[in-house]
């Protein structure tokens, strides 16, 4: 798995662990089921929402295969989105049932259309661009943890996992996730990963930051680049991203990159102070 929860079996029901994956994100008051079995999608949805009220989450989430999208529809989930590429190249349709109500209100949607509009139009980039010689691209090891976590201190009040903190980061970089890194003056000034979903061999595009200072210089781009050169190299083609619904760079970025929009997850994660809506971007290499 990657590292974005905490793994948890569906123990108290009848059902065999190896057959469910849920993750229970408690600082994201969300869960997601990876993994289940269909014949079981009346009971199980049941039981995630008894499990949710339970544990105080607001939002319940559904990696479902696209033919059990009906059937979760009529147990009260709402198709977000998909990742087109999730189990191994195959879709999986995000589907989510609101528990608090609040987490189900899209804000400034137009707004954020408009946002998604003006990336699609931006031009593919093909080529990584040429960063001025006082930059370094590298790969990240764990004694770049504390520098890395200082980075997301800086950029991000909140975060969806812990990054601000030096040991998560270890942590990650011991469990396929792969950071690459932009370095000026042997300091690190842009930073972005790959976190591997080992199981289903497709990789989330995520952690991207640029210190303020450094903006505008193509550097997320060239760490973007590097990272789908190395996804290349251990045979994982398969990648997507959530970008924030309110950012024009980032929905920009990913859009040059080749990545496709396929809907929104609202009030999806803890980002900057708040829940905020996220954008699927979806991407399969050459």
């Amino acid at each position: 798995m990657s590292k974005k929860g905490e793994v948890t079996d569906l123990t108290t029901v009848d059902y065999s662990p190896k057959n469910t994956v849920l993750e229970m994100d408690e600082h994201n008051s969300r869960m997601k089921l990876l993994h289940y079995k269909s014949e079981d999608i009346e009971a199980l949805a049941n039981h995630l929402a008894e499990l949710a009220e339970e544990k105080d989450i607001g939002k319940v989430m559904i990696y479902a295969d696209p033919d059990d999208t009906k059937a979760f529809e009529e147990m009260g989930f709402e198709k977000e989105g998909e990742i087109s590429v999730f189990f191994n190249g195959e879709p999986a349709v995000i589907l989510s049932r609101f528990i608090d109500g609040r987490r189900a209100v899209e804000k400034d949607a137009e707004k954020k259309d408009e946002i998604v509009e003006l990336a699609e139009r931006k031009e593919t980039i093909t080529e990584p661009p040429e960063l001025d010689p006082s930059f370094t691209l590298r790969h990240a090891t764990e004694e770049d943890a504390e520098e890395l976590a200082a980075l997301y201190r800086t950029v991000f009040e909140t975060y969806p996992t812990p990054v601000h903190d030096p040991e998560f980061i270890k942590k990650c970089l011991r469990n396929h996730v792969y950071f690459s890194v932009v370095t000026h003056n042997g300091k690190i000034v842009s930073a972005a990963s790959a976190d591997v979903f080992t199981r289903y061999n497709c990789a989330e595009i995520t952690d991207c930051a640029t210190h303020p200072d450094y903006r505008g210089k193509g550097l997320l781009s060239a760490i973007i680049f590097d990272l789908e050169k190395r996804m290349r190299a251990r045979g994982v083609p398969n990648l997507f991203s959530l970008t924030r619904a309110v950012s024009v760079g980032m929905n920009i970025v990913i859009s040059r990159h080749g990545f496709e929009y396929k809907g929104r997850l609202i009030q999806n994660s803890q980002i900057a102070g708040r829940f905020e809506d996220m954008n699927i971007w979806v991407k399969k290499l050459d």
